[in-house]
């Protein structure tokens, strides 16, 4: 899954949310020079473990856990599971963060009753596919999530998704980035939880994760048709 800024008092709730899935906390600064040579490599990392859920910090605008986890240097990265800190790490050591993903990280959730996993237990995933049942959620879970803002300009993304001939449409801000859409995917669709996809826009260029950072408008990707490609683990 991709990393995720969390906003002010907002860390508490993606850790119930995620559950007993390994949570990798950055706690970054944006003047920080070795938290931006450090981020590629975390969100490299985010693609390769899709079953964890990474997130990021940044200390001057959440006070609140900066605090809570006594941060003193940044990065700072902290390994939670089921809301109970396992480990972390002070420093831009790649090295380290990759042995504590390798102890800590597991492909599949435990889930109740021998045998079996919480992944196995899902429909989405006894079956690799996707459904029209899947764009109808999709759809409503963007017209939620974007909405019109007001004083803002809009514009129509159409998205091929894997398995569904018609272009889902989201409609959303062009102060919005596909990171945005990233995380959309992700929470509304299942598949999209354990499974690692790109954006492709035509002729078949792959967006990189900086462009996906980027507003629509900077990435002039107004009314773009994108084409999300599942990557095989």
């Amino acid at each position: 899954m991709p990393v995720k800024e969390v906003s002010d008092g907002g860390l508490k709730t993606e850790l119930e949310r995620a559950g007993d899935k390994l949570v990798l906390v950055d706690f970054f600064a944006t003047w920080c020079g070795p938290c931006r040579m450090v981020a590629p490599a975390i969100e490299k990392l985010s693609s390769s473990h899709p079953n964890a859920v990474f997130l990021k910090v940044d200390v001057d605008k959440c006070q609140t856990e900066a605090q809570e986890y006594e941060i003193s240097a940044m990065p700072t990265f902290v390994f939670i599971r089921s809301t109970k800190e396992l480990e972390r790490i002070r420093g831009a050591d790649t090295q380290a963060i990759e042995a504590a993903l390798a102890k800590y990280y597991k492909e599949k959730l435990a889930f109740a009753g021998e045998g079996h996993s919480m992944l196995d237990a899902t429909p989405a995933n006894a079956s690799s596919t996707m459904t029209e049942s899947d764009r109808h959620k999709l759809e409503q879970a963007a017209q939620e999530r974007f909405g019109n803002v007001v004083g803002q300009t809009m514009t129509t993304i159409r998205l091929r998704l894997p398995d569904i001939s018609s272009p889902v449409n989201i409609r959303l801000s062009m102060d919005q980035t596909l990171n945005d859409i990233r995380h959309l995917l992700c929470n509304a669709i299942t598949l999209f939880e354990t499974t690692p996809f790109e954006f492709i826009v035509s002729p078949a260029t792959k967006i990189t994760l900086e462009e996906e950072n980027k507003t629509i408008n900077e990435a002039k990707l107004m009314n773009a048709v994108i084409t999300i490609k599942k990557l095989p683990f």
